[in-house]
């Protein structure tokens, strides 16, 4: 059993590490710290990091009946009764692996900025801002992660985009941060009110915001007054929810902002795409999974949305030439990966991709910036090449990313994508082969930027002299490389799939007993034979060397045959090139109207609103001016003034 007082120390030392980092960061470092400002970000995450670490040890020993505790800290809103919003925090496995998952990248991320924020060993302009955002954005995820119930969910949600905005945006003097910084908080803007009406409708239907008795009374069928709850109403709330997810994890139609974000400094790519912002919509609908798995119609959509989201985004990485760009929709693809998985009972095995994904992507997105950093700013394949021999430490680690990533056999990328493929095959033939063609383009796309990038004569932009990165990033790679190597064994049967085993305590009422493809799993794994059981990983295994091998005679043995397929196929290149023309559209048919709208309104406000006013204005005005006329300030026309004004009285009264 889980001991109260030391849990909730470890809890706020959780989430008041960052914070005080963060506090110590913006305050301290720009008159103290200084170009140390680093140690204050560092520091905090740490104590995160060691909390989160002792916290999940503590959940893995405690019984499954024992392995979750609320934590109240106080009464926020009162109410009539009861208090109407108590700050609590909640502890379980589920809430143990992310917030170790979002610590341990976040470190690593904090340490690597270190180096990278440097220019010939001074601080960058901003550095003292930019540790204490970093600081911030984790403070942020790890309550987004910890709160207790659905409003501090929210305003962990709402602090995490607030922060990615600030990041995106940190080299706010260029025209094209700023408005990727924008777009991305707007288009979340757009998720998140579906998600905000959701969160209304929870309270509107079950009369708390608590997560147990929401959960309880989802699972009995039943409302606040007792009454039987609709399945219009649960499918509602769960694609309300759905609509927030869509904006943070990055899924079609609301994926548009996330390559974009990469105008945002490469640790920042770092964080957003591997630990932080966009697994927030996979935790989530885990966390909800009470709601989801009530309605069919939700869990299908959600399977759709996620299936379509990996294909798409995968084909259109296959021509992009920007790496970080390509990485940007590799996260797109593989975020469709976990609400596939989601989407098809398997949440465990959608958590788990979500762990192994942490490691290899991050270490590309760091491998990538340390790529940026010696070509001198420059990020696309175009104007560089073999790079092998001036970067031979981020060729090592780059490749045992890309390994990972394109799901190469043993790797962790390959344990986790494997297992969502399977249970997307039992549960519906088409989704299941939606993602064996993703899992095919991934090692292809995957493999292309590797090639273009370290293959061939060497090859950089004029005036660049390549230089390999320093101790500090190098250190951050080759820990994420060990993850990449052997994170995925957390979830084999080899060692017992402990991974698995840890979260069936949260998902045994929700996921695990709603599951319709679970028997169907079983008998074709018992009856399947050798085939049956290791078949499919054997055909997952055998699509990422076909993928390796054919990026391999394209970009490396025969590189004239990319060009003759774009110059045969060009209308099809340009669309997938402009990524589908999803941004033109959304500007024809959302962004256009509402400026117009807005042109309109303005308008209607300066001429018909103040017209009114001036017309109401006109009477007293024009009075003003004509007796304006009498106050010239000469006392000769004051004196005539009044004789005159004399004169006409005696003349009214003898008149009269």
């Amino acid at each position: 059993m889980l001991d109260f007082e030391s849990t909730r120390g470890l809890a706020l030392a959780v989430v008041f590490g960052p914070l005080l980092g963060a506090i110590a960061a913006g305050v301290l470092g720009p008159r103290v710290l200084r170009a140390g400002t680093h140690f204050a970000a560092i520091l905090g995450v740490g104590v995160a990091f060691a909390a989160s670490v002792i916290l999940l040890l503590r959940l893995q020993g405690a019984s499954a009946d024992q392995s979750s505790i609320v934590i109240p800290l106080f009464d926020w809103i009162a109410g009539a009764r009861e208090p109407l919003v108590r700050a609590a925090l909640l502890i379980d496995r589920l809430t143990g692996v992310m917030l170790v998952t979002v610590t341990g990248i976040s470190l690593l991320v904090v340490i690597y900025s270190r180096d990278y924020m440097r220019d010939h060993g001074h601080a960058v302009r901003g550095y003292e801002r930019f540790f204490a955002f970093l600081a911030l954005f984790v403070f942020s995820m790890c309550m987004l992660v910890l709160g207790g119930n659905f409003v501090l969910l929210y305003l962990g949600w709402e602090a995490v985009g607030l922060c990615s905005y600030l990041l995106i945006g940190f080299y706010y003097e260029k025209p094209s941060a700023a408005a990727a910084a924008n777009k991305a908080f707007i288009v979340n803007r757009i998720g998140d009110f579906g998600f905000g009406l959701g969160l209304l409708l929870i309270y509107l239907t079950f009369g708390t915001w608590e997560y147990g008795p929401v959960f309880e009374m989802v699972q009995r069928g039943v409302t606040a007054t007792g009454a039987a709850v609709g399945q219009g109403t649960l499918t509602a709330i769960a694609l309300l929810l759905l609509c927030g997810a869509c904006g943070k994890s990055a899924q079609f139609p609301l994926h548009v902002w996330l390559p974009d974000a990469m105008e945002g400094p490469s640790p920042v790519s770092a964080l957003i795409h591997a630990a932080t912002m966009v697994t927030a919509g996979i935790y989530m609908i885990a966390r909800c999974g009470a709601i989801f798995t009530s309605s069919a119609t939700a869990m299908s959509i959600v399977a759709g949305i996620g299936a379509f989201t990996a294909l798409m985004a995968a084909t259109i990485a296959i021509v992009q030439t920007d790496v970080k760009r390509i990485l940007a929709y590799s996260t797109i693809s593989q975020l469709g990966y976990m609400v596939l998985g989601i989407g098809v009972f398997a949440a465990d095995s959608a958590l788990f991709h979500l762990f192994t994904h942490a490691f290899f992507k991050a270490l590309l997105f760091l491998a990538a910036g340390s790529v940026m950093h010696a070509m001198g700013g420059v990020i696309d394949f175009r104007n560089f090449g073999g790079l092998k021999k001036v970067l031979p430490w981020t060729f090592s680690l780059f490749l045992v990313g890309s390994l990972a990533l394109a799901g190469f056999p043993l790797l962790s990328g390959f344990f986790s994508k494997d297992e969502i493929i399977h249970h997307a095959l039992q549960a519906n033939k088409l989704l299941g082969g939606m993602a064996i063609v993703t899992a095919a383009l991934t090692a292809f796309y995957t493999f292309r930027m590797f090639f273009r990038t370290f293959s061939g004569p060497l090859r950089t932009p004029p005036g660049v002299h390549a230089h390999e990165s320093g101790g500090w990033m190098i250190f951050s790679m080759a820990v994420l490389a060990l993850g990449a190597l052997f994170a995925g064994y957390a979830g084999t049967h080899i060692t017992g799939q402990p991974f698995h085993k840890s979260l069936e305590p949260v998902f045994a009422s929700t996921f695990l007993t709603a599951n319709p493809f679970h028997a169907s799993h079983g008998a074709a794994t018992a009856h399947g034979g050798f085939l049956g059981e290791y078949g499919l990983m054997i055909l997952s295994g055998a699509i990422a060397l076909l993928g390796i091998l054919a990026a391999y005679v394209l970009y490396v043995q025969q590189p004239w045959i990319p060009g003759l397929i774009r110059a045969t196929f060009t209308k099809t290149y340009e669309f997938l090139w402009r990524k589908y023309e999803l941004d033109e559209a959304y500007d024809v048919v959302v962004v256009t109207p509402l400026r117009g709208l807005g042109r309109f309104f303005v308008g209607w406000d300066d001429y018909f609103i103040d017209g009114l006013i001036w017309i109401v204005t006109v009477v007293p005005r024009a009075a003003a001016f004509g007796l304006r006329a009498f106050q010239s300030g000469f006392l000769q026309s004051y004196a005539l003034t009044m004789v005159a004004g004399l004169v006409i009285i005696v003349l009214l009264a003898a008149w009269n």
